[in-house]
């Protein structure tokens, strides 16, 4: 957060009392989805230069927009999907949003679509939420500088081994079917839709990685990293480094996420020149 002035004491969040509020945030957030689904007929814009958005994205966010804002009095607010209420300052609490990750597959009537919510202090990701409405699971990690846990559906998640070896690639629809960067990898090699389902799968699948060679946003990522986080995991850049997200930031470079040694070895593999 931001320094306190003299007659004012920031109090540190309660982050297992917020978890339980972004759990049911991001569950009324995929009932709503759902809701859309059942309908006969879906509404359906487009956002130049972006690609389309339909009536589910903007149910979802406007559930998320009025439990979550409620959790954090005076937090800031980051969504695809809504317009910023105030200027994002630098430390303070930030919701970082995607009420609908994978609208196009929404769109296609396959069940690769998600909702994203992370949570940032101090310009750093503490918390990370990813609700899977067609498979109806919620995932959630805490990812601060002296705790790292994750839980899905209530559940504990183990943390993955980070011994160096991959045995999957989880890749993006357009690398697979158009790139065929299957043709570069050693491994088993598969695609999936929205980014919050591939992080799901390097949280959650040992020794599986996903490779993102981008464009992505940190709407996006975030709800997934928070949780990949919680489990040990981690985003590092085509360089080796950990990638450090930032709602400051919006555009997020290529990356590889899973277990960090794990990591490293996908991008050896691929040539990229690793600093230590």
């Amino acid at each position: 957060m931001s320094p306190a002035s003299p007659d004012r004491q920031v109090q540190p969040l309660d982050l297992d009392a917020i978890r339980v509020g972004v759990e049911r945030a991001v569950e009324d957030a995929c009932e709503a989805i759902r809701a859309v689904l059942r309908q006969q007929t879906v509404k359906v814009g487009h956002k130049p230069g972006e690609g389309p958005v339909t009536e589910a994205d903007y149910a979802a966010d406007d559930v998320l927009h009025r439990q979550l804002l409620e959790l954090i009095p005076g937090a800031h607010w980051l969504s695809e999907e809504s317009e910023d209420e105030a200027p994002l300052i630098h430390g303070e609490p930030t919701w970082v949003v995607d009420p609908l990750d994978g609208t196009r597959e929404f769109l296609r009537g396959l069940p690769e679509f998600g909702v994203s919510v992370g949570l940032f202090v101090d310009d750093r990701l503490v918390l990370g939420c990813v609700g899977l409405p067609v498979q109806r699971e919620v995932y959630l990690g805490i990812c601060t500088e002296d705790r790292r846990e994750a839980w899905k559906d209530g559940e504990r998640l183990p943390f993955l081994p980070d011994d160096g070896i991959v045995r999957r690639v989880v890749v993006s629809r357009h690398d697979y079917e158009w790139r065929r960067i299957q043709y570069h990898l050693p491994w088993e090699t598969y695609p999936l839709g929205s980014a919050v389902l591939k992080l799901v799968h390097a949280a959650t699948e040992d020794r599986t990685i996903y490779f993102s060679t981008g464009p992505r946003s940190v709407w996006d990522v975030a709800g997934g990293a928070g949780v990949l986080q919680g489990v040990g995991g981690a985003l590092i850049m085509v360089n080796g480094k950990p990638l450090d997200l930032s709602p400051q930031q919006v555009k997020v470079p290529p990356y590889a996420a899973g277990a960090p040694a794990d990591c490293r070895t996908l991008l050896a593999e691929l040539g990229a020149q690793l600093e230590d």
